[in-house]
This record gives structure tokens, sequence and C-alpha cells, in this order.
């Protein structure tokens, strides 16, 4: 009988917001991929690690502050004394739930900074923290959260959409420098996801996402595992600087 070996054996993969909603569904996933996981909050994640490990797997939690250097490099620091090694990066965490439909001459310069310091400097970080081990390994994978509004536009929301738009720029500037050393960089941009941080958005808003999609239901976190997954392992071991968008064809980019 053939076995399938599953995609991110013994792989170490940080998940950064990964105690709840979509960054959780990223961590589940590699747990059961085969992936040691290193869930990063700023929260708390034991409850993401026993769900782990009471399924069989490996997984560790380091309290981590993106907007904080500091914090991130203790973060790499935990998962490389923990596992040896880091193979993969999700950069989930986001400042997203504080951030209010606002018309952007209202914005407010604090939510516009913290912003900015959570959902781009904090990947910055994340990213700098990791690639010493990378490098040293000469290969890596990094998973990059933005959005679909960064490609779409998205009025109301524009300290956000700018933030995720940066994503998508760092995104392919990095893919391009860290090539040579074998480090793959790519992005997903989902669509309106249904969590605990979106929930109190605007019905009318919520259903102009739902009647666009050419798959007409709500999207959950679980439909964007796959492709972290994919992107993450050795699948896409040649596949590096692209966006990709999983929104039930709502943006057919």
């Amino acid at each position: 009988m053939m076995t399938t070996t599953p995609l991110l054996q013994d792989k170490t993969i940080i998940v950064t917001g990964a105690s709840t909603g979509i960054g959780q569904a990223f961590a589940f996933a590699c747990a059961e991929q085969g992936a040691n996981v290193v869930v990063a909050d700023m929260n708390g994640g034991d409850e993401t690690v026993e769900s782990i490990q009471k399924k069989g797997g490996q997984a560790t939690f380091a309290q981590t502050d993106v907007a904080n250097e500091a914090s991130v490099q203790t973060m790499a620091a935990h998962a490389l004394k923990t596992y040896g090694r880091i193979d993969g990066l999700v950069n989930n965490a986001a400042y997203f739930r504080e951030v209010k439909l606002t018309p952007f001459e209202e914005i407010d310069s604090a939510i516009w900074d913290r912003a900015f310091d959570v959902n781009v400097k904090g990947v910055w970080h994340c990213c700098k923290a990791v690639m010493p081990a990378m490098r040293a390994q000469q290969s890596g994978a990094i998973v990059n959260i933005a959005s679909v509004v960064a490609v779409a536009g998205q009025p109301g929301y524009l300290h956000y959409v700018a933030t995720k738009g940066a994503v998508l720029a760092m995104t392919k500037a990095l893919a391009k420098e860290c090539g040579g050393i074998n480090v793959r960089v790519n992005v997903i941009a989902p669509g309106f996801v249904i969590t605990d941080a979106t929930k109190n958005r605007p019905l009318e808003w919520q259903q102009n996402f739902l009647k666009a999609r050419a798959l007409s239901r709500e999207q959950r976190p679980q439909d964007l595992v796959g492709t972290a997954v994919y992107l993450l392992s050795e699948m896409a071991g040649f596949v590096s600087g692209q966006t990709i968008v999983v929104d039930g064809g709502h943006v057919m980019y």
C-alpha cells in the first residue's frame, strides 16, 4: 500500500496571530501536515498548542508582539531553541479588529500609525528575525497574509488597505532579495473571512462581498489553509513573489 508523507513533515513553521481565527486554522493545518508549529501571538496561544498536542502534533507558544522588534527576535530564538531550525513563517498577525469604517479624511493618525506598526513593520520584523536561520539552511518559505482589498480597493478603510498594499510590494522585493539563498516569499490575499475579528463589520458590507463572489457562500478560515500549506511545502519549490487571491472568485487576479 502506498503511503503519503505529510507535506510539512519535520519542518518548523512559525505562525503569527495564531491564537484564534485564520492564524489558528493555519497552525492546525501545518501541524496536521507534520510540522512543528510555533504559535506566536501577543494574547496567548495555549489553547491552540494544547489542541495540536492532543492530536499528537508538535507545538510551542511564543508570546509575541510583532510591532516590537525585541519581542520578535525572542520569538525566533525560542523557535530555534525548541526545534533547532526555522523552515517557514506565516505572517498572519494584523491590526484589523479596531480598524473601523472611516472616511479617509477622518482617520486618526494614531490608528494609522498602529496599523502600519503591526501590519507592515510587523512583517518586516518577522522576516528579519527568521532570515539568519533560513540563510544558514539555504532554504525557507515565507507566506505573507495581505487582503483582496489591496488588489481591488475598498472605500472607508484606506489605512488598512494601504498596509496590505505595502505587504504586496514588500513581498515582491523580498522574493527578489532572498531568492539567492533559496528562500521563497509569497502572498495570500483572502477575501472577507468570517472570524471573531470580522463578524462585527456592517451587514451590508459583508453581503456585498458575498454577492460578488463566483462561489456564493461565506468564506471561512479553513478555505485558506490549503493554499498556505502548498506555499510552505516543496510542492511550491519554484513559486516566489506571487500573490494568490483566495476569495471565492470575487476578484479574478
